[in-house]
């Protein structure tokens, strides 16, 4: 929704964490490539696993000591979107996110008021699917 508002190196560091997170629990679902897939068309980029994977903590510091509090919620919010995409938010991601959260100083609960907010526009989509495709 938001990744059009980062530069290129964000995107670069963004689509290496989020890699990062479709990962971490072992499995890279469909939904999850589908959505990397689709932040790529979002950010006008191509994502390049050899080129933007690197180690989390230095995706992570150069977020941390390069942009501003807006990028780093941006980075929060479509992370947790991604990983709710498989419908299993596991303590792997959470533990990813709450790093994240803890890192960029974006206030504690951040998070937590993400996945709230993800939640209802999820059952919101659905119920819009529902009314226009059954």
């Amino acid at each position: 929704m938001y990744l059009a508002l980062l530069n290129e190196k964000e995107k670069e560091a963004f689509l290496g964490v989020a890699f990062q997170l479709a990962t971490v629990d072992g499995y890279y679902s469909d939904e999850e490539k589908e959505m990397i897939n689709g932040y790529c068309q979002e950010m006008r980029c191509v994502f390049d696993e050899k080129t933007m994977v690197k180690p989390v903590d230095v995706l992570i510091k150069d977020i941390k000591f390069n942009s501003d509090n807006k990028i780093k919620k941006i980075f929060v919010f479509e992370l947790i979107g991604l990983a709710m995409a498989d419908g299993n938010y596991d303590d792997n991601e959470r533990t990813l996110i709450n790093k994240l959260e803890e890192e960029f100083d974006i206030g504690s609960g951040f998070a937590r008021n993400c996945e709230t907010v993800l939640k209802k526009y999820i059952e919101f989509q659905t119920k819009l699917n529902q009314l226009i495709f059954e």
